[in-house]
């Protein structure tokens, strides 16, 4: 039994190394074309389907299926406050490529710094935070509400950093700025990542993922309460799905 038990850990593991080993090929290949179609595309929508189309194609050709459920939920809230549990890097590309609909990140600043990354999050016109700033918290606060004032989504980790276990606890200011827009929070379960790029990387994992588009959440405006119940109901829900 022992040796069987080592035989197929054996397979395991050689099959992760020749899977990073492709995914290393892949990037080397892909990335500098994707970097420079980027820098010359437009600002705003086009470059936001072209991410988009990438996005789908790297996780074709890494051989790792996507499922989406609940689009119907998507489509009935034409704006919302899209908030994801985030267990690794992978996390972004999965829902850029899940979701078809143009909407804009939430970012920590240290992301904009990044060659490839930067470009997306300039060219895209994502928003950029510090979080160790009052008053980049509070400017990029002012320009969530009105970005959501005028019809724009935003996809945030309301946990704040990668976990490499369970959820982390949710962060309370993403549900203040859906209560203040009046907008409804919509919760989205990102399941397999985690295993395909751990937070404690050794190697690639070669497997499927799955995005569950969970039922819109709206606000109680009457409430005292109502950022913390909603934070609490979406936490709820992208647990039970995951």
């Amino acid at each position: 039994m022992a040796a069987v038990l080592d035989d197929g850990s054996s397979s395991d593991e050689r099959g992760s190394v020749l899977f990073t080993a492709w995914i290393a090929l892949l990037l080397a290949l892909t990335l500098p074309p994707i970097w420079l179609v980027l820098a010359l595309a437009p600002q705003g929508a086009p470059t936001n389907r072209l991410v988009r189309r990438f996005a789908r194609a790297l996780l074709v050709l890494a051989g790792c299926r996507l499922r989406v459920e609940g689009l119907e939920n998507l489509v009935k809230e034409p704006c919302a406050v899209l908030i994801a549990n985030h267990s690794s890097y992978l996390d972004s590309v999965v829902l850029v490529a899940a979701l078809p609909r143009d909407f804009h990140f939430v970012v920590n600043h240290l992301a904009a710094t990044r060659p490839l990354i930067g470009t997306i999050i300039r060219k895209a016109k994502h928003l950029v935070v510090d979080r160790g700033s009052l008053r980049s918290r509070a400017t990029c606060a002012r320009v969530m509400i009105e970005a959501l004032g005028d019809g724009t989504s935003l996809l945030l980790f309301p946990e704040g950093t990668r976990s490499s276990g369970g959820m982390l606890p949710f962060k309370a200011g993403t549900f203040r700025i859906a209560v203040k827009a009046g907008r409804p929070v919509l919760p989205i379960a990102v399941v397999g990542t985690g295993r395909i790029w751990p937070r404690r990387f050794r190697l690639f994992h070669r497997g499927p993922i799955a995005v569950r588009i969970l039922p819109a959440i709206h606000p109680d405006s009457g409430a005292r309460d109502t950022a913390t119940r909603l934070r609490d109901a979406a936490s709820g829900a992208i647990a039970g799905a995951l």
